[in-house]
């Protein structure tokens, strides 16, 4: 494979044989359907990436291979965390019962656990689970959530262990991350392990919240503002509570028209001073319904240099929470807005990343146009390009039922040469290290009726290799 390092030995049966864990783990074999019983082929390279000569060589190994999860599609928002040492991902076994994997990235022994004994999720891809490590060691769990009353959320019972986690969501508001009739959460680690969670809100309006956790207490605290009653006049959600409802970002414009249906998604980074740098998508139109393509209206930035109890636009002045795309206070940083003609506009999922300058980059979703990705620097943006792997004009946005996204960063691996095509690599473990931990699905493109299977999960470590120069012959 063209000097590249595979190592996919750890079948199923081996991982069967050769787990040692506490009492009380998963018996695999019992869990496993019938199909999974079969004799496993080694895993195949999917993508022929791996043999192009302009692209950067990487070191690859797998480390778990796993034969026994659902079929469906649910399991494509799978995604990992990184920390200590150790990958931690979660799945899906038949009757929808979430496990906990831990993984040692030096390829020794995993774990597996279930989330709660006798917990089980629905059964449609909304209630994905995302992961992360506090300050402590603590390991956090939320999920399970498709307009949820309040945030689902877990945590360990002691630190870097997945054996045993407490339900906190129970145990009153600020125990558990904030935000009501909730969708969609994701996690982030900050400086120092901060923990940071951000999910789109529906009450009292359509918005995103922002938790950070003190990990002393183990407490939440939602950052933003209350939305004001006086903008809910005349509306729909006029008689709503909004008092002790913080949102960071929100809008009265939805799909179908003023405080009806949007889907906003947050992310956060922080660079070398620890400065907090968030970027949003909202929809700052009155749109017809979706009919199957969700569509934002406008990308939006701000940072803060207090762990976001106040947020400033690029240019250094302050912005009166909680932060809106419509011009005023309360308006953030617009770094791209929608273009002329039919929707979808913007893409649901903005990226951001801190470049090698210490630069925030926002990427932007055109529908129409492709990925647009701009540069703040004194306090302006400034377009450094479009990816050349984006739609063209020439393309139209197809329909797609799928639309509703998982959160997720997408990562360009353009310029890796990789035996697999990864699925949901992680970025903060990506910008830590530059190597790549993600997930594959080896037997996808082969079908169990009409859908793709999903069964079996590989988790996936590259590095690439740094060039050598060759000694000068004499």
């Amino acid at each position: 494979m063209n000097n590249l390092e595979i190592d996919s030995s750890i079948t199923r049966r081996h991982f069967a044989r050769s787990l040692a864990l506490p009492a009380g783990a998963l018996l695999l074999r019992s869990a496993l359907p019938a199909w999974a019983e079969k004799k496993k082929q080694q895993a195949k390279p999917a993508s022929p990436s791996g043999s192009d000569p302009s692209k950067t060589k990487c070191e690859t190994k797998v480390l778990w291979d796993f034969d026994g999860c659902i079929e469906d599609r649910f399991m494509d928002r799978v995604t990992t965390h990184v920390y200590n040492g150790n990958v931690y991902v979660w799945v899906l076994l038949p009757g929808l019962k979430t496990h906990i994997v831990k993984v040692p990235l030096d390829g020794g022994k995993a774990q597996m656990f279930p989330l709660m004994p006798g917990h089980v999720t629905g059964d449609d891809p909304h209630r994905f689970y995302t992961i992360a490590a506090d300050a402590l060691g603590y390991i956090h769990v939320v999920g399970d959530m498709h307009s949820s009353a309040h945030v689902k959320h877990w945590v360990s019972k002691k630190p870097e262990d997945i054996s045993e986690f407490v339900f906190t969501s129970d145990d009153g508001e600020n125990k558990r991350p904030q935000g009501y009739n909730v969708t969609y959460p994701h996690l982030f680690r900050g400086p120092d392990g901060v923990l940071y969670h951000s999910i789109r809100c529906a009450d009292p309006v359509w918005g995103v919240g922002i938790s950070v956790l003190d990990v002393k207490t183990q407490t939440w605290t939602m950052l933003g503002a209350d939305v004001p009653a006086s903008d809910l006049k005349e509306s729909k959600r006029e008689n709503k509570k909004t008092k002790g409802k913080p949102l960071t970002a929100w809008e009265d414009n939805g799909e179908g028209g003023n405080f009806s249906y949007t889907q906003p998604h947050a992310h956060i980074a922080w660079d070398k001073n620890k400065r907090m740098h968030v970027v949003f998508g909202l929809l700052n139109e009155n749109t017809p319904s979706a009919k199957g393509r969700h569509t934002g209206s406008d990308v939006l930035y701000a940072y803060s240099d207090d762990g976001g109890k106040t947020f400033h636009r690029g240019d250094g002045s302050q912005i009166q929470l909680p932060m809106r795309a419509e011009a005023g206070p309360h308006q953030a940083d617009v770094v791209y807005s929608r273009h002329d003609g039919p929707l979808p506009w913007v893409g649901l999922n903005p990226t951001i990343h801190i470049d090698d300058k210490g630069r925030p980059v926002v990427g932007a979703e055109d529908h129409k146009t492709g990925w647009h990705h701009l540069v703040l620097e004194k306090g302006q943006w400034t377009e450094l390009g479009k990816s050349t792997s984006s739609p063209t004009s020439h393309q139209t946005a197809k329909p797609n039922e799928e639309d509703e996204d998982d959160g997720s960063v997408r990562v360009d691996v353009s310029k890796l040469a990789l035996p697999y095509k990864p699925h949901h690599p992680n970025p903060e473990y990506l910008h830590e290290t530059g190597n790549l931990v993600y997930t594959v699905f080896p037997e996808k493109d082969r079908f169990h009726g009409d859908k793709p299977k999903h069964h079996r999960i590989l988790l996936v470590l590259s590095k690439p290799v740094k060039a050598t120069t060759a000694p000068i012959p004499k």
